[in-house]
């Protein structure tokens, strides 16, 4: 028989830190940061999209079109968080190849420890939660997205805080009576967490909405276990004033003052007059709604692919390609371990049965299931005729694949057996890292060495002039 897991639905008192946790999550930062930071300035020229976001942060705080490349802002359909961000290691830095990838690597290695914080909150055990921080400290696309300046890695940064601050939130509650507003100071910081989600970019608000719903269905367990009737509508009742406040005007007023010296008005004016800031700010969403909902209607990228063949790793992104002059290939991929993530297909499904099975949100299956439906299913379920989208916008739940194989872990952790079985499988993870790594960093490898990393090349037929191709195609 399995040993139970630990899934309490209310927890007041934290479990208290042994000096071997602290260790394991210093040294998970250190390893996260390190192989982020190393040669994080390689390549030393723009990659990618790196030519619109690194361009906008150096806007920001240089305003010259001499030293930018640019007399204006060109990504007005993000918001601009995310480019703040960039800017301020330009600032420090300088606008060079470190400059503005410096808050990105920094943005990927703390959420390697905020993940840690949560997984070591739901399983009790440093094990477990160094498992799932491990896994995304090594995670071959949360490592890519760490070292470019784009504004992805950004969402999974706040959105892990906000999941975390709210489960924080969810454990000071008491068994008896509702909270006041003003008392719950960790779903202020969740709440606040998740506004600089959507305003890194708006693929956030799914961490948001994740966070509201994991809150009423903890407000709503409580209450069903008080036997008091009438636990819905006491859940919508007590919790709404909370929920009005610190996860829907917080987040509103933080989204809305990231444009601050972005756009002009009058703050004081009606907003709805012209000249308004607020009329300003509401016209840049309108204009931002109608760009991403038309334009993109229209465009083909050649590496494109359909959000149901992300996590088969069907069509990887190229961010940067060259060849040495003797020959050599050097490349930057944005793909996932095919070990961890095919794992991980399994693991979310164990999740999902025992989330079905326990009807708990408050342990570790029960959030590594909601966080990546609420993640991954809106881009399944959007409107198939919006094409531009790509296998990286699947970065804000690979925490909660990498979640879901340390719940299934956790499981078998307390046999012999099952701890040799986890050993070998975070060794191999850390070997799949090894072997990719020069494809991943721009490391010169001979054409032999890259022919073996990129095993997939079904990359004739394409869905249109300029498409993607339909198969598995890493080229």
């Amino acid at each position: 028989m399995l040993p139970a897991v630990t899934e309490p639905e209310v927890t007041h008192a934290r479990k208290a830190w042994r000096r071997g946790e602290v260790i394991v999550l210093v040294i998970l930062i250190l390893a996260a940061g390190l192989v982020r930071f190393v040669n994080l300035g390689s390549p030393d020229d723009i990659m990618f999209d790196e030519t619109y976001y690194a361009k906008d942060a150096c806007w920001y705080v240089q305003a010259s079109k001499m030293v930018c490349d640019v007399d204006n802002e060109q990504t007005l359909v993000h918001p601009p968080l995310g480019k703040w961000l960039l800017a301020i290691g330009i600032r420090i830095f300088g606008y060079d190849a470190f400059g503005w990838r410096f808050a990105a690597a920094l943005g990927g290695t703390v959420t390697v420890g905020l993940l840690f914080l949560l997984a070591r909150r739901l399983f009790r055990h440093a094990a477990a939660a160094a498992l799932a921080a491990g896994l995304l400290a090594f995670d071959f696309l949360h490592f890519v997205q760490s070292r470019i300046a784009m504004l992805d890695i950004f969402v999974p940064l706040f959105g892990v805080a906000a999941v975390l601050f709210a489960l924080w939130d969810h454990d000071a509650a008491p068994e008896d009576g509702p909270r006041r507003p003003l008392s719950r100071g960790w779903l202020a910081a969740s709440g606040a967490a998740a506004g600089a989600a959507v305003a890194s970019k708006w693929g956030g608000v799914f961490y948001l909405i994740l966070v509201v719903v994991l809150t009423i269905a903890w407000g709503l367990g409580r209450r069903r276990r008080d036997d008091r009737p009438r636990p819905v509508l006491r859940t919508l009742r007590e919790e709404a004033p909370a929920l009005l406040l610190w996860l829907f005007v917080l987040p509103l007023l933080l989204y809305v003052g990231t444009y601050a010296a972005r756009l002009d008005g009058a703050v004081a004016a009606a907003p709805w007059s012209e000249g308004s800031f607020w009329r300003a700010v509401w016209d840049q969403q309108f204009s931002m709604w109608e760009f991403h909902t038309q334009v993109l209607d229209e465009s083909v990228h050649p590496y494109q692919s359909p959000a149901w063949s992300w996590l088969l790793l069907k069509r990887p992104v190229s961010y940067f390609f060259e060849t040495t002059s003797s020959g050599q290939y050097m490349e930057v991929m944005a793909i996932g371990s095919p070990l961890v993530w095919w794992t991980s297909i399994l693991a979310l499904l164990y999740c999902a049965y025992r989330w079905v099975r326990d009807r708990s949100v408050a342990g570790a299956a029960g959030i590594a299931t909601a966080g990546f439906f609420f993640t991954y299913a809106p881009w399944v379920l959007a409107p198939s005729g919006r094409e531009a989208v790509f296998l990286f916008y699947l970065l804000p739940s690979v925490p909660f694949m990498c979640l879901a194989i340390a719940a299934v872990a956790d499981r078998i952790l307390g046999y012999t057996e099952g701890k040799i079985a986890v050993g070998s499988f975070a060794a191999a993870a850390l070997i799949f890292f090894g072997f990719f790594y020069p494809v991943l960093a721009k490391v010169p490898i001979p054409k032999e060495q890259w022919d073996q990393r990129i095993r997939f090349r079904a990359c004739d037929e394409k869905t249109e002039e300029g498409g993607p191709p339909k198969g598995w195609c890493w080229i």
